[in-house]
């Protein structure tokens, strides 16, 4: 599992999501999300996914820096 956490997720099959109360990582698998957008003022990339449990169900991921958050995008973009 350490591994699958130091790739980017550029090249994966899933989004690292953070992890749970407990410390556990968490993903998303990208075929269950229907949008991303990118929130470029906060340097914020929300990604919205199916959940059957909940409608609203999102992840959002934050950047240090503007710099960042559009490598990140630039990468993601190219590679989903």
């Amino acid at each position: 599992m350490g591994s699958l956490f130091q790739k980017s997720e550029a090249g994966l099959a899933v989004i690292k999501a953070g992890v749970d109360q407990d410390g556990n990582p968490v993903c998303i698998n990208k075929s269950n999300v229907y949008m991303f957008k990118k929130i470029q003022r906060k340097n914020k990339i929300i990604f919205l996914y199916h959940d059957p449990i909940d409608d609203k169900a999102s992840i959002t991921k934050t950047f240090p820096d503007r710099e960042s958050l559009d490598s990140y995008w630039d990468n993601l973009v190219e590679k989903w």
